[in-house]
């Protein structure tokens, strides 16, 4: 059987190698070549191949990220043109927090501007065209003299690289995504592994489950299922080997009891082993309910700090972009004597 010819981008690749030795090897006496050739030969046999390609394997990773980016800035884009959540124009469907982390939210000082839709940039040009206001009058609710509160219901796409690129591991063969929104979660899943790890995003609004699969089918993305339902009826999601991600999904939309019950379940369904990134921290929004257990005996708290310094070193607004995602692995409750359900 005919060996397979390599591509067209490997075999120039190739050739370009060869040239650069060939170039090096023209500056060395003879007896030097010979002694490169047989170090050659000791190194490739000796090296794991992973060591030897470190460079290359890291460089086709970064391109696939940036391609991956831009197809989320694409789909980001035709969500806009659709007129998807536009910020301060459609009235709230939110339940406004009364106690804990995001009581000091109300409908009066707060917007809600989409991060994946809509970037910094993109909030400022709305603020120049007097389409969105920074700041409202507590008086007589016009928006002209206190800052107001901005929050969103979706993670950046910078974020939702960050989830796929350094937080999530290798090993993950499924992803969960709990208020999956208008699936930037899901989409970023599917972009940046290629279709290989099996995803499903729950989504309680018919709305945005419907315009979720419209997306997934103009963008041709892979192996991604959405729910239209109540997390609480779908134990049969949770699995081994998981990565879940959440984005305060209970909060601003379930009553304090129903954030008791949502809490409970996934206590109780979530693998051991099972890495949870969920923004923000589950200790703060988490700490006025009156649960059966404890987070810190739950869930481990991973520190992320160098995986937030590679992509915000320079700049700590990105920094702190990054590191408001805690990342936690679930513990495993056999070792505290508890049963583990099937």
């Amino acid at each position: 059987m005919a060996s397979k010819e390599p591509d067209g981008s490997k075999a120039r690749e190739t050739r370009e190698a060869k040239e650069s030795i060939r170039q090096l090897l023209s500056k060395l006496e003879i007896d030097q070549v010979i002694e490169v050739k047989d170090w050659l030969a000791k190194y490739v046999e000796s090296t794991p191949s992973s060591e030897i390609t470190f460079n290359y394997e890291n460089e086709q990773k970064k391109k696939m990220m940036d391609r991956g980016a831009r197809k989320l800035d694409r789909i980001a884009a035709y969500l806009r043109d659709k007129a998807v959540d536009v910020p301060s124009k459609a009235p709230s469907k939110l339940r406004w927090p009364t106690e804990g982390f995001d009581s000091d939210c109300t409908e009066l000082n707060t917007c809600e501007v989409d991060s994946f839709l809509y970037e910094d940039d993109d909030v400022e040009e709305l603020v120049e065209r007097d389409e969105l206001s920074r700041t409202y009058c507590p008086v007589c609710s016009s928006r002209d003299t206190v800052p107001l509160n901005f929050i969103s219901h979706s993670l950046s796409r910078l974020q939702v690289k960050f989830l796929f690129d350094l937080l999530m591991p290798p090993t993950c063969q499924h992803v969960l995504d709990i208020g999956s929104r208008l699936g930037a979660i899901v989409y970023g899943a599917s972009i940046f592994t290629n279709g290989n790890v099996s995803t499903i995003g729950v989504e309680m609004d018919s709305d945005y489950a419907a315009l979720a699969l419209r997306t997934i089918r103009q963008f041709g993305l892979k192996n991604i299922e959405i729910l239209r339902d109540d997390i609480r009826h779908l134990a049969h999601v949770f699995k081994d080997n998981q990565f879940i991600v959440m984005n305060n999904v209970f909060s601003f939309f379930l009553s304090k009891t129903e954030q008791e019950e949502c809490w409970e379940f996934l206590h109780t369904h979530m693998r051991p082993g099972t890495v949870l990134a969920h923004h923000p921290p589950i200790e703060k929004i988490t700490e006025h309910l009156d649960l059966s257990f404890d987070i810190e005996d739950w869930l481990e708290f991973v520190n992320t700090t160098t995986e937030c310094l590679e992509y915000g070193a320079n700049d700590s607004e990105i920094y702190e972009e990054m590191a408001s995602i805690c990342k936690y692995i679930v513990r495993d409750s056999r070792a505290h004597g508890d049963s583990v359900p099937e």
